[in-house]
C-alpha cells in the first residue's frame, strides 16, 4: 500500500532528462495532499507534524484507452494552472502534438507510425486543441477540435484493423514451438516509430492467427490483443481519447516536473519515486509482446523467467500500454484478495497453466536494510562513510540506526561522511528527519506557494543517543539532486559540515500528488519553491561545494531544462545557537578509500592542514617588514 500525501523531492532518472518523479496522493475527493514528490498536508509553520496520510490502492487496469470528456480536461487544466508555484505560458504546439501523438499511440500502430495520418491531422488543429482544454471549464464551447482529429483516428484505426484481421485469418499454421516463439517476441518499437502501421499491423496479426491455431485455450488473449491493438470505439469515444492524449503532454509542457495519469495507470507517476513504499511485484523487468508479457527479470515464484504471462487476476496482458501492464504487476491486494491468479504459457509446453501468487509484503519493506556503511583509514583511526542513494521516508531512522551503531564501536568514528554522489532525491519529511541527526530541531527550509505564503519546515529532534554531534561533511555531485541537496544544504547553511564535490544539480522545487478534479486521473505538479536555510536559492542555481573536486560533468541540469521555474531566495531562518560544529581532524597523510578515487580525494582535502607560513610571511601580511636578524 502507497502512503499518500506527503511532500516529495525527487528527480528520479527520467528527471535527469526532462522531468522530475514525485510521489503520494490521497483518496478520490479528499483534499490535496503534498507527496514525496507531493505534499500531505504539510508542515506547520510552528514545525507541528502533519496530519495523517491517506492510502488508497492501486485500481487494476481496464485495457482500454484513457478517455477525458472536454468538461473534465478543462477541469484539469483549470486546476493545473491555478496550483503550479509560477504562473504557466501556453505551451508552444510543435513539441506538444509529438508528446500528444506519443501518448495517444501505445503500440506504434496509430499516430507514431511514420504512415498514420493522425499526426498531421493533430498538428492541424494543435491550436485549436490547446484554446479549447485552456477554456473555462463551465463555457459552452465544444471541443470540435479533438472531435475532428477523432474522426481521423476512428477512420485510420479501421484501415489497421482491417489489415491486422486479414492477415490474422490467414495466418500459416506452423508448430506450437514456432507458434509461441512468435508470440513471446518483443515486437513493439521504442520511439522513433519507423515501422508503417500496416506492416506492422500484418506481422501482429499474422503471430496471433499463429498462436491461436496452436493454442486454443489461450483463445481469449488472441481475442484481447486484436481488440486492443485495433479498437473499434465511437466517435465521441476517439474525440474523449484525444483529449486524454491531450492533457498526458500538457501538464508536463506547462510543468517540466509535472504529470497526468489515468487511474488505472497512476503507477507510472511513482515508478521512479523512491519515497513510495513498494509492494512485491510480478516481475523486475518484462517485454511487452503481440500476445502478452513475457518476464525477462527477477520473477517472483512461482513465475519463472521466461514465462509468457497471458492474464493476471483474470485481466488478459496482450495489448496493455506499458504503464497499465506495470501496474498489473504491483501485487496490492484489491477488494481483501490474498492471492492473485497468473496464466502463463512456458517454453515447451502445450497448455496455459494458473499460478496462485500470493500478496503479501516482502519481509524486508524498502530502506529497512539502510543505507551502506563502511569504516575507511583515516589518521589515527577511521571514519564513516554512509553511502545514501536516494531518500526515502525512513532515510532519518536509518542515519539514526547508523549512529547508535556507531556509538557502541570502539574506537570511535573521527568523522561521518555522507556520500550524496547520484542521489536524485525523494522524500522532504525523510529529507527533514535526515537533518535532524545532525541539527535537532532546528527551523531548516521555507517553502513558498504560488500565493506567497511561506512555510517553514524544522528537523525533528531525535534521542540524544541517535544525534550525530562529531565532523560531519556531504560529498555531492551535479546528480545530487531535489532532498539531497536539502541535506547537504542544510549541513553547509548551518556550516555544521563542509559540502565536498561538484555543483549540484539544482532542484529547488517540491511537487504534490493530487487526485484531478474530475476523478479520473492523478496528477503530479511543482506547487512550491524551498530555498536554503539561510536564504541562499537552490532553484536553477544548485550548491556550490564548500571544497571543490574534479568530477565528471552533469549532461543535464535543472536550469537547462525547458519550463523549469527560476530561483527563489528566501529568508534566513536559522536559528543562531545551531550554526556551526567541529573542524574535521587531520589525517597527516593517511587516508585509506584506494578503491574510489573521488572519496579518496574527498578525504584528503577534507582533513588537510594548510601549510604554516613563517614569520617572515605573516609580518609581510601584516605589512610590516620582517627585522633583520
Amino acid at each position: 500500500m502507497r502512503k499518500r500525501g506527503g511532500f516529495a523531492l525527487a528527480i528520479g532518472a527520467a528527471a535527469l532528462l526532462a522531468a522530475g518523479a514525485s510521489s503520494q496522493l490521497p483518496p478520490p475527493g479528499s483534499p490535496p495532499r503534498a507527496a514525496a514528490p507531493a505534499p500531505p498536508p504539510p508542515a506547520t509553520p510552528d514545525g507541528a507534524e502533519p496530519a495523517a496520510c491517506a492510502s488508497r490502492g492501486l485500481q487494476m487496469p481496464s485495457g482500454e484507452l484513457a478517455r477525458l470528456s472536454c468538461k473534465q480536461a478543462r477541469q484539469i487544466v483549470a486546476h493545473v494552472r491555478e496550483r503550479l508555484a509560477a504562473p504557466a505560458a501556453t505551451p508552444p504546439t510543435d513539441p506538444l502534438v509529438e508528446s500528444v501523438a506519443d501518448w495517444l499511440d501505445p503500440h506504434g500502430l496509430w499516430s507514431a507510425a511514420p504512415d498514420s495520418p493522425i499526426r498531421g491531422a493533430l498538428a492541424r488543429h494543435a491550436e485549436r486543441l490547446v484554446r479549447e482544454v485552456e477554456a473555462d471549464p463551465n463555457s459552452d464551447l465544444d471541443c470540435a477540435a479533438s472531435r475532428e482529429v477523432g474522426q481521423v483516428a476512428r477512420a485510420w484505426v479501421r484501415e489497421v484493423r482491417d489489415e491486422l484481421e486479414r492477415a490474422r485469418r490467414s495466418a500459416p499454421r506452423v508448430s506450437a514451438e514456432r507458434a509461441l516463439n512468435l508470440a513471446a517476441q518483443s515486437v513493439f518499437q521504442d520511439d522513433p516509430v519507423t515501422r508503417p502501421a500496416k506492416v506492422f499491423a500484418r506481422d501482429l496479426g499474422t503471430r496471433i492467427g499463429s498462436f491461436e491455431s496452436q493454442f486454443g485455450d489461450a483463445r481469449a488473449s488472441a481475442d484481447s490483443a486484436a481488440a486492443r491493438l485495433a479498437p473499434e470505439q465511437s466517435l465521441d469515444a476517439w474525440s474523449h481519447a484525444v483529449l486524454a492524449a491531450v492533457l498526458r503532454a500538457y501538464v508536463p509542457a506547462v510543468d517540466p516536473h509535472g504529470q497526468w495519469a489515468p487511474v488505472d495507470e497512476e503507477w507510472s507517476l511513482y515508478s521512479a519515486d523512491p519515497a513510495v513504499d513498494s509492494e512485491p511485484r510480478l516481475w523486475g523487468r518484462m517485454v511487452r509482446t503481440a500476445l502478452g508479457v513475457r518476464v525477462t527479470e527477477d520473477a517472483r515464484p512461482p513465475l519463472l523467467e521466461g514465462d509468457l504471462v497471458l492474464t493476471i487476476g483474470g485481466i488478459a496482458t496482450a495489448g496493455l500500454s506499458v504503464e497499465q501492464a506495470e501496474q498489473l504487476a504491483h501485487l496490492e491486494s484489491v477488494g481483501g484478495e490474498t492471492r492473485r491468479s497468473v496464466v502463463v504459457l512456458r517454453p515447451g509446453e502445450r497448455r496455459p497453466q494458473t499460478l496462485d501468487v500470493p500478496l503479501e509484503q516482502d519481509d524486508a519493506a524498502p530502506g529497512a536494510s539502510g543505507p551502506a556503511t563502511r569504516r575507511v583509514p583515516y589518521g589515527g583511526g577511521d571514519v564513516a562513510v554512509v553511502t545514501v542513494p536516494d531518500v526515502p521516508d525512513e532515510l532519518g531512522e536509518d542515519l539514526e540506526r547508523v549512529v547508535a551503531e556507531l556509538a557502541e564501536e570502539t574506537p570511535p568514528a573521527l568523522g561521518l561522511l555522507l556520500d550524496l554522489r547520484g542521489n536524485g532525491g525523494g522524500s522532504l519529511d525523510g529529507a527533514a528527519r535526515a537533518i535532524g541527526v545532525f541539527l535537532p530541531g532546528a527551523p531548516i527550509f521555507p517553502l513558498k506557494r504560488r500565493d506567497g505564503v511561506i512555510e517553514l519546515q524544522h528537523a525533528p529532534a531525535p534521542a540524544e543517543g541517535h544525534v550525530w554531534r562529531g565532523p560531519v561533511a556531504a560529498l555531492v555531485d551535479g546528480y545530487t539532486a531535489s532532498a539531497a541537496e536539502m541535506i547537504a544544504g542544510a549541513l553547509q547553511a548551518y556550516r555544521r559540515g563542509p559540502v565536498i564535490g561538484a555543483r549540484t544539480f539544482g532542484k529547488g522545487c517540491v511537487q504534490e500528488y493530487f487526485d484531478d478534479p474530475s476523478g479520473a486521473g492523478v496528477l503530479r505538479l511543482t506547487t512550491m519553491l524551498f530555498s536554503l536555510p539561510d536564504g541562499a536559492a537552490l532553484q536553477g542555481v544548485g550548491l556550490t561545494p564548500t571544497l571543490a573536486l574534479e568530477l565528471p560533468r552533469a549532461r543535464e541540469r535543472e536550469r537547462a531544462i525547458v519550463g523549469s521555474i527560476g530561483p527563489w531566495q528566501g529568508p534566513d531562518v536559522r536559528a543562531p545557537q545551531a550554526i556551526g560544529g567541529p573542524t574535521w581532524p587531520g589525517h597527516h597523510g593517511a587516508v585509506g578509500g584506494f578503491d574510489d578515487a573521488p572519496l579518496r580525494a574527498a578525504l584528503v582535502r577534507l582533513g588537510a592542514r594548510p601549510p604554516r607560513r613563517s614569520v617572515a610571511t605573516r609580518a609581510l601580511r601584516g605589512g610590516r617588514r620582517p627585522a633583520a636578524d
